[in-house]
């Protein structure tokens, strides 16, 4: 297929339909049972994960004369939009009781980090299409599901979420970084960037590259995970307002 361009058909049918979901399951969801909550983000984690391995197996064929299989390693799902595989099972299968910073963590993570960035790359896909119809398919539902969800996440957590959360975000964020670096470093001579952020590499962000280039990589990391955490702290912000907005209307209208 022609490769979706910015606000095309697909793009714009994209947006109503993760816009719908968004505010049907978070509407209609809001106060369902935590067995029906673990349920919903169980089946989209497991429906995330089954459409991640196709596009891993898409892009490792290799079409021509003779066709040939091999691994796409720019494509190894550890970006900050792919956190979703890994910190959702946190919600899923960690007690809660028990481990309650660390649920939080990861609840703050899906909330407000991937739904940061799920919302980013839906207005702006212009790096994540392509002209093979699946992975046309697959990113939306990746990055619409990570606005759904971390929508969803937030609403039913709604009561518990505060400026903790926020801060345990970024420290499992920290983490994550390191870890992305250490895969960068680990993979070569292979290109990978994930998290954008390989010091051997210079980033292909629009605004990055040029201060990479100028400035140097030191300068770019830090200005680029300030970034991240100012935007974090603005879906912070704007979901706990959205919230205390309702409450407020809904207590003036109990008086």
């Amino acid at each position: 297929m022609a490769e979706p361009g910015l606000f095309s058909w697909f793009h714009l049918v994209a947006l109503f339909l993760i816009l719908t979901a968004t505010i049907l399951v978070s509407y209609f969801l809001r106060n369902t049972s935590e067995k029906v909550y673990k349920r919903v983000v169980l089946i989209t984690w497991l429906a995330l994960i089954a459409f991640e391995i196709g596009k891993q197996l898409i892009l490792a064929f290799h079409y021509g004369s003779p066709s040939y299989w091999e691994y796409s390693y720019r494509d190894f799902p550890f970006s900050i939009c792919s956190m979703v595989y890994y910190f959702t099972p946190i919600l899923l299968f960690v007690n809660k009781e028990k481990h309650p910073r660390i649920v939080d963590a990861a609840v703050g993570y899906l909330c407000l980090i991937t739904l940061m960035a799920g919302i980013v790359v839906c207005a702006y896909p212009k790096m994540v299409t392509s002209r093979l119809i699946f992975i046309n398919i697959q990113t939306f539902i990746h990055h619409g599901s990570q606005v759904v969800l971390g929508v969803f996440i937030f609403v039913w957590n709604r009561r518990s979420v505060s400026i903790k959360t926020f801060y345990r975000s970024l420290l499992a964020f920290a983490i994550t970084v390191v870890i992305a670096i250490l895969i960068n470093l680990s993979f070569q001579p292979h290109f990978i960037n994930m998290f954008f952020i390989n010091p051997l590499i210079v980033t292909n962000l629009p605004i990055g590259i040029i201060v990479q280039e100028k400035a140097g990589y030191p300068v770019f990391l830090i200005g680029f995970l300030s970034l991240i955490a100012l935007a974090t702290f603005l879906t912070y912000l704007m979901e706990t307002s959205i919230y205390k907005a309702i409450e407020k209307r809904k207590a003036k209208a109990g008086d």
